[in-house]
């Protein structure tokens, strides 16, 4: 089986890391169109800092929530894949995508806008799936309040940032905050421009990539050194025994070696890595009772962009093998 080295690692945000370090010269990106999501037009609503956009109906209900900078449009997808079926909601975080951040926010705040969501509507143990940031509040929530839901997915959100998975807290505390420093002082062109670059990174195709980073740079770049702070200092790892819901980590699979796997991963099949992948995703989750990780191969962070169909594939045989 091929192993995957230890640092740096390929899951959440981690080009960020790399990329907003890194100088980059300012560059205007245009305004991406507003996406139409699929079916009736949603009941929009905002539960506590939670924009709150809700399709169809149907049980059990789904809850999708988009990664850093990330809005709705991420899971435009989800709606035309669940909305005939299920009642979907899709949240965006405040600040992200054009909704008014909060003096201070916060993934506290979102996690308990995700109760006060679960409790208006009176959702009968719904299905959370988070992609990146919001797959860690996706597991976050699974340990807080596992009886709350039937399932858990998290599309390369892991319960600790891989990078700083070896740190001491104190270390990654002190790292997490000069790196949400130094996206804090980020103007509104340099977020833009280094969105650019690090989502050619997080998408297969460069036409997907510039949309992607067009739609992401709506955000707002103080939020989003917020949310990030609190992401890059986190660690779910002592909880995990606690996330005894069904849950499934979904792992891209790059389909050229990246950076970070060793040299003999040029010349490995994909099943050799997607293998070594796999194990170093569930070395993420000690303790976790109740863990399926499973592969995307030929896909970046942003799954649903790269392997749309792979990864509803994935999440419809979790949901059907979910107990009723």
């Amino acid at each position: 089986m091929l192993a995957l080295r230890r640092l740096p690692l390929p899951t959440s945000i981690l080009c960020a890391l790399v990329l907003w370090s890194s100088s980059v010269s300012l560059a205007q990106t245009a305004s991406a169109p507003v996406p139409a999501n699929a079916g009736p037009n949603p009941k929009v609503s905002t539960v506590g800092t939670l924009r709150v956009e809700r399709y169809g109906s149907g049980v059990p209900a789904m809850i999708f929530i988009p990664g850093l900078a990330s809005g709705s449009w991420v899971w435009d997808g989800a709606v035309k894949a669940y909305a005939a079926k299920h009642a979907v909601y899709v949240v965006t975080l405040a600040g992200f995508d054009g909704v008014p951040a909060p003096a201070s926010p916060s993934i506290d705040a979102a996690d308990a806008s995700l109760l006060q969501l679960l409790t208006s509507e009176k959702l009968d143990r719904p299905i959370l799936v988070g992609h990146s940031l919001g797959g860690f509040l996706a597991l976050r929530f699974g340990t807080e309040h596992a009886a709350l839901l039937r399932g858990v997915v998290s599309v390369d959100g892991t319960p600790v940032f891989p990078t700083f998975a070896q740190m001491t807290t104190d270390q990654r505390v002190a790292a997490a905050t000069g790196i949400g420093a130094q996206l804090a002082a980020a103007t509104p062109d340099q977020f833009a421009a280094n969105e650019k670059q690090m989502v050619s990174a997080m998408v297969t195709a460069p036409a997907d990539a510039e949309r992607v980073a067009a739609y992401s740079s709506n955000s707002d770049p103080k939020a989003v050194a917020a949310y990030a702070t609190d992401l890059f200092r986190a660690d779910l790892r002592p909880q995990l025994p606690a996330l005894t819901v069904p849950t499934l980590e979904l792992a891209p699979v790059p389909t050229t070696p990246a950076p970070f796997e060793p040299p003999a991963a040029a010349s490995s099949s994909m099943a050799d890595r997607e293998a070594g992948y796999k194990a170093f995703y569930a070395a993420l989750f000690p303790g976790a009772p109740n863990l399926t990780v499973k592969t995307i191969p030929n896909s970046r962070h942003f799954i649903m962009v790269d392997q749309p169909q792979a990864l509803f594939a994935a999440i419809d045989a979790f949901v059907a093998g979910l107990p009723s």
